[in-house]
């Protein structure tokens, strides 16, 4: 009888070990999960963000400049906190100091902003494991916004010449071919048109800067916004 006994006390108590080991796992999946999710909505934004800061990069009149350091204060608290070691990120975070004070570094933009999109394909494989299949192509999306917002960077350091110069010419060439499916980029379709033939294959630039920013920004703002939404109606529970 005390053995019996014994044995359904110690039967219980492996049982209820089991539970808990099974609920503390269950835990520490949805938190490392819920981590990894609003970490990627961080790293959607930043990249919004710093796309943005490296457009104004090369301005010089007050009013660039002034919207340019109001988005590197953004940055700095983006930035804060970021999570890289301990989700076996990229540590992104410590190049941005140095880029703040060379905001007009193009290249050394485009760098972080390609560790950005890794980091964010990397998100999306670990998130579509574990469970959320509807984040798929996320990573492609934020490309393709790349193509765009580099576009956008490179009109605007191109409008601050009298003639678009050849080698900016090439590259904006090569990216607005990456949209020549006018029915899959209809909305893009008169900006590039416009930026062809005022800036990349006019005699005389005849956008500005500000101009050449204001023509794309309200576009990618909108396809940015789009994906936020798509990374809200999936947030893990």
């Amino acid at each position: 009888m005390e053995l019996s006994i014994a044995l359904a006390l110690a039967l219980a108590l492996f049982l209820l070990g089991q539970w808990l080991t099974h609920r503390a796992t269950r835990r520490h999946r949805q938190a490392l999960s819920q981590l990894q999710h609003s970490t990627l909505q961080r790293a959607v934004e930043l990249l919004q963000t710093l796309q943005k800061h490296r457009g104004l990069g090369a301005q010089r009149d007050l009013a660039n400049v002034s919207q340019r350091n109001g988005l590197a204060r953004e940055l700095d608290q983006l930035w804060l906190n970021w999570p890289g070691a301990s989700l076996q990120l990229a540590p992104l975070q410590q190049d941005w100091p140095q880029l703040r004070r060379n905001p007009a570094d193009f290249a050394a933009h485009c760098c972080m902003i390609e560790g950005l999109l890794t980091v964010i394909e990397q998100l999306e494989d670990r998130l579509c494991l574990s469970g959320h299949p509807a984040l798929r192509g996320l990573g492609q999306a934020c490309r393709s916004l790349e193509d765009l917002a580099r576009l956008r960077g490179l009109a605007v350091r191109a409008a601050n010449y009298t003639r678009c110069p050849a080698g900016l010419q090439m590259q904006m060439r090569d990216l607005c071919q990456r949209f020549s499916d006018p029915q899959s980029t209809a909305p893009l379709q008169p900006l590039l048109k416009r930026l062809q033939s005022e800036l990349i294959d006019a005699p005389q630039a005849g956008l500005k800067p500000s101009d050449c920013f204001a023509l794309l920004t309200p576009l990618i703002d909108a396809r940015i916004q789009d994906l936020r939404l798509s990374l809200t109606s999936v947030a893990p529970c």
